[in-house]
């Protein structure tokens, strides 16, 4: 027996335990290949405000004995507490190394994330049977982008288990009992502590029950919900601040109020429609979509928490995207049910049946060549690179850059010096300023097309010992997203000039 024959008599007889597997088995190749971070949020959101605590450095202010702390921040102490926790155990146990430890958080992402494939597989079989689960189990399992998200730091990706484990529990039986009820809803309560965005899910979930008749139902599921958030978030933020959820308001008084038109990403109502169509690949995303809005009715207690959710974020200012990551798996399990069912109605129309099974064979050509290479991305190399090559100097206590180049992942340096901003167009000013403050930077960060300027020499007519220390290259893909949009994705090649009054070696 071949290996391809023993496996399709495994898969006949344990489906679910196969899919798993290769879901884990592509997140594990995510996890050692897939380095770096993805976006803003999923590093300096999280392992950048965390890492330091750890180190008995305060670098952003969040707690109340620190000395520039200014209240809440709308800080979510929950998911950076378990990396804190992790981090403490990884230190105790001799594990220092920044790029150990990621990969460690990467690992324990990957297997985590594989509860959104197990429970999408629970629902999808619940409503649609086997066949149509097994279908849905492979495109979590593989879908381009799922393997690369799953070991980011993203909370918009690691609520999502917790939601659909509190949909499963509720589904599993036809009429679950009061007790099943409440569990579910102190389940999925959990995901509002990694996301509070994910209340817009809660919400949506008990005015399903209440469209559905499920009165009682309704009010004891929010009231688990409630409770799960109260004695997450609420007591967290009764131990830091004296009060319950304040960090919750204040991340709500940022967003409403604060935040204005032109301070983050911006876009139409049908941005996230048209994101989503996009990257689930058309023709079929057309399907998928399409079956999530058309049978949404039959299927309320998967469609109206996702909808709700979908519709306040295409009217918020805000639209990041990936904030809208939250509700793909929904939109893939309620999608693919309705589709199966139109194509049982009229698959056999042949046009029709020729075009569905074309669309398939193209999106499993395209999926797998961008499977292949999203999942080994290793995603802002040269930000990294940059800081774990300065690591291998002692006691950096100065950093300058020039105000192009993005903001440093100092995780990485292993050590948490200043960073000092220079204006590439007033640098003698910028440069004087440091040297009046008695301080001289360690080394300086410029990007490609500052080098061959006059900033590298009114540097060093400031501070003469500046020499060229190395240059750091982005990996593949950085170049291409610069190259598509050099806007929001800053990430050229980086250099970096030595001080050699402090260093006078290379190393």
């Amino acid at each position: 027996m071949n290996i391809i024959t023993y496996f399709k008599a495994c898969y006949a007889q344990r489906p679910l335990t196969c899919i798993l597997i290769v879901a884990l088995l592509s997140r594990l190749v995510a996890a050692i290949f897939a380095r770096g971070y993805g976006m803003y949020d999923d590093h300096f959101c999280v392992i950048e405000k965390i890492a330091p605590l750890v180190d008995g450095v305060d670098l952003f202010s969040l707690l109340p004995n620190s000395a520039n702390n200014a209240g809440p921040g709308g800080q979510n102490f929950f998911y950076m507490g378990l990396h804190y926790l992790l981090f403490v155990l990884l230190n105790a146990i001799g594990v220092t190394s920044p790029e150990a430890k990621m990969y460690v958080v990467r690992i324990l992402h990957a297997v985590y994330s594989l509860t959104i494939v197990y429970f999408g597989y629970k629902i999808a079989g619940k409503y649609a049977g086997k066949k149509l689960a097994a279908q849905v189990g492979w495109l979590l399992a593989a879908f381009w982008f799922m393997p690369w998200l799953s070991v980011r730091n993203l909370v918009e990706v690691h609520c999502i288990p917790f939601l659909l484990w509190g949909v499963w529990m509720y589904i599993k039986r036809d009429s679950p009992n009061l007790k099943t009820v409440l569990l579910s809803g102190l389940v999925a309560g959990v995901a509002f502590s990694f996301r509070y965005q994910a209340i817009l899910m809660l919400a949506g979930f008990g005015l399903a029950l209440l469209c559905l008749g499920k009165f009682r139902n309704a009010f004891v599921w929010g009231g688990g919900a409630l409770l799960s958030m109260f004695l997450i978030q609420g007591s967290m933020d009764f131990y830091f601040w004296g009060k319950p959820c304040v960090e919750f308001i204040e991340y709500l008084h940022y967003n409403l109020v604060v935040v204005q038109p032109g301070d983050y990403p911006g876009g139409g109502p049908f941005k996230y429609v048209a994101l989503i169509a996009g990257i689930l690949i058309p023709p079929v995303s057309i399907f998928i979509f399409g079956g999530f809005f058309v049978k949404w009715r039959k299927y309320l207690l998967l469609f109206l928490p996702s909808f709700v959710f979908l519709l306040f974020h295409s009217f918020f200012i805000n639209k990041q995207e990936r904030f809208i990551l939250t509700i793909v798996p929904f939109v893939i399990i309620l999608g693919l049910i309705s589709w199966s069912e139109f194509l049982a109605a009229y698959g056999k129309v042949a046009w029709l049946n020729k075009f569905a099974r074309g669309s398939w064979k193209f999106f499993m050509v395209a999926n797998a060549v961008l499977l292949c290479i999203i999942t080994v991305h290793y995603s802002k190399k040269a930000r990294v690179e940059s800081m774990l090559y300065l690591s291998r100097y002692e006691q950096v206590e100065l950093l300058a850059k020039m105000n192009n180049v993005p903001t440093l992942p100092l995780f990485y340096l292993g050590e948490w010096p200043t960073v000092q901003d220079i204006d590439r167009y007033n640098v003698a000013a910028d440069a004087q300023r440091l040297l009046e403050s008695g301080s001289e930077p360690r080394f300086v960060l410029l990007v490609a097309n500052d080098v061959a300027t006059e900033q590298v020499n009114a540097l060093k007519q400031h501070f003469p010992d500046l020499v060229f220390e190395t240059e750091i290259k982005p990996s593949l893909i950085d170049n291409l997203m610069f190259f598509l949009n050099p806007r929001h994705n800053e990430n050229e090649t980086l250099y970096i000039y030595r001080n050699q009054k402090y260093f006078p070696e290379k190393k």
